[in-house]
């Protein structure tokens, strides 16, 4: 378990760093995602099962990992500078909110065992 949230948190910094680069590839963010997704819902979404104080954050982990693949496409199509950094800007507030929904899963596991 703790593995796995320590995994999803490297996936979720290499995000993180990725939208912060002055011109951010949206391939390379588009395929970390996919990675970042793909983790969170074969590795941590099963928790919900086994251990029930964990779904609510689960829960809007999924959901903000759902709006930040918006983000990541709207990027992607973005063609002015400032349309760009918006994006940017939204990326990073999705992810700060990610960053902090592992805490939050983190310590519903520890109260859990």
């Amino acid at each position: 378990m703790k593995n796995a949230l320590e995994t999803l948190r490297s996936h979720l910094q290499t995000l993180v760093d990725l939208a912060q680069s002055a011109n951010p590839s949206g391939r390379n963010l588009q395929a970390q995602f996919l990675l970042t997704q793909q983790h969170f819902q074969h590795h941590l979404l099963p928790l919900g099962e086994n251990l029930p104080s964990t779904q609510p954050v689960l829960t809007e982990i999924n959901r903000t990992l759902r709006l930040l693949a918006m983000d990541v496409a709207f990027l992607q199509t973005a063609r002015q500078s400032a349309t760009t950094q918006q994006r940017q800007r939204q990326m990073l507030a999705k992810l700060g909110q990610l960053l902090t929904f592992c805490r939050a899963l983190e310590q519903a596991i520890a109260n859990e065992v």
